[in-house]
C-alpha cells in the first residue's frame, strides 16, 4: 500500500507452511488480542504454497471473522516473503510476527503496546516462554533464562553478542518477537529481506539498531514458543548459514557503527562460516555429493579447521562406542 501507515491500527503477521495442526490456536490467540483504547488489529496469514489443509482452515476462519485475512503466495518463498506479502496488503502502523506453531496470551500485545508507546521505543519484545508441543501451555523455561528483571535496552553489539554460541541452546534473541513501530523503519513496506530464510529476524532487528532505533527487551508478557520436531528454525542447510554470513559481513562493513558492534557482526560472522561448513558436510553426506562436501572447506581457515575437529571427534565417539 502506498497510503500513509494508520498509528492506531497494529497488524499480526502469520506466515504459514504445512502447520495445519496449529493454525487455528495461533489465529485465534492472535484475534482475542486486548489493545489500548483507540486502536484497530487486523491479523493477516500468509500460506506459503502448503500441501497440507491449512490454508483452508485459515481461509474458514476468515470467513467467519471481519479482523481476519488469509492470502496465498503463487509460489514458496519463505517466511520473509511470506511476511512482507501480508504487510504489503495492511496500512497498520505497527505490527509483529507470530509464527504458526507458537500463541500469545490475550493481553500480550496491550502490554507491549503501553511500554513501546510510554518510552517512545521503535520496537519492544518479551523474554518468550518456552514450551514443548505435547504440553504447549506448561513453561519449561524462558528463552533468556538469565535475563535480569527489568527492561534490558538493546544496542546492535549487545544484541548481536546473544545471537550465537550461547550457554543455553536455543536461547538467542534472534528468536524474539517484538511489536514494532512501522512508521520509524526504512523498509516499512518490505521490512524483511527476502534473500533469507533462515536468520531473517535477526537481520531486521540488528538491521533497525544499527539505524540507531530504541528497542527494549522486558519481562514475559504471554509469548508462548513451542518446540517442535520439523518446524521452520529446525530446517535448515548450509545455504543458509553462508547466505546469513554474508549479510552479517555486509553489517559489519557499514560506515560508522560503533567498534563493538562492528566486532559482535564479525564475530557473528565466522560463526555462521563455521556453521555453513558443518552443515555443508551433512547436506553433502545426505545428498551423496562429493563437491558439496568439499565446499565445506571453502568458508575460511577457521571454519576448516572446526570441520576437521568435529569430524574426527565424531569419527573417535563411534570407535570408542565399538
Amino acid at each position: 500500500m502506498s497510503a500513509g501507515f494508520d498509528p492506531h491500527k497494529i497488524a499480526i503477521i502469520i506466515p504459514l507452511f504445512n502447520d495445519a495442526a496449529n493454525i487455528e490456536r495461533a489465529i485465534t490467540s492472535a484475534l482475542q488480542q486486548k489493545l489500548p483504547e483507540g486502536f484497530d488489529l487486523e491479523v493477516i496469514v500468509v500460506d506459503d504454497c502448503s500441501t497440507d489443509d491449512g490454508f483452508e482452515i485459515a481461509t474458514r476462519l476468515a470467513g467467519a471473522h471481519a479482523h481476519l485475512t488469509a492470502l496465498r503466495q503463487d509460489q514458496n518463498q519463505g517466511p520473509s516473503a511470506a511476511r512482507n506479502t501480508a504487510l504489503a496488503q495492511s496500512n497498520a502502523g505497527w505490527f509483529t510476527p507470530l509464527d504458526s506453531d507458537d500463541f500469545i496470551a490475550p493481553d500480550r500485545i496491550m502490554k507491549l503496546m503501553n511500554v513501546a508507546r510510554e518510552s517512545n521505543l521503535v520496537w519492544v519484545a518479551d523474554n518468550l516462554l518456552i514450551s514443548r508441543e505435547d504440553t504447549p501451555t506448561k513453561v519449561e523455561r524462558t528463552l533468556w533464562p538469565e535475563k535480569p528483571e527489568g527492561h534490558v535496552e538493546l544496542s546492535a553489539a549487545f544484541f548481536a553478542n546473544r545471537c550465537f554460541d550461547v550457554d543455553t541452546p536455543r536461547s538467542e534473541l534472534g528468536f524474539l518477537k517484538p511489536v514494532i513501530n512501522r512508521t520509524r523503519l526504512s523498509s516499512g513496506l518490505q521490512p524483511y529481506r527476502e534473500d533469507l530464510r533462515f536468520g531473517e529476524d535477526f537481520e531486521l532487528y540488528t538491521r533497525t539498531l544499527l539505524d540507531g532505533a530504541k528497542a527494549w527487551l522486558v519481562d514475559p508478557c504471554g509469548y508462548y514458543l513451542v518446540q517442535r520436531a520439523g518446524s521452520a528454525s529446525h530446517s535448515q542447510n548450509g545455504r543458509d548459514h553462508r547466505q546469513l554470513a554474508k549479510i552479517s559481513r555486509e553489517m559489519s562493513r557499514r560506515e560508522g557503527i560503533h567498534p563493538e558492534a562492528r566486532k559482535a557482526l564479525q564475530k557473528h560472522c565466522a560463526y555462521s562460516e563455521k556453521e555453513a561448513a558443518m552443515w555443508s558436510i551433512i547436506d553433502g553426506v545426505r545428498d551423496k555429493n562429493p563437491r558439496l562436501m568439499l565446499s565445506a572447506f571453502g568458508y575460511s581457515l577457521p571454519a576448516s579447521i572446526h570441520v576437521i575437529t568435529q569430524v574426527t571427534q565424531t569419527a573417535i565417539r563411534k570407535l570408542s562406542s565399538k
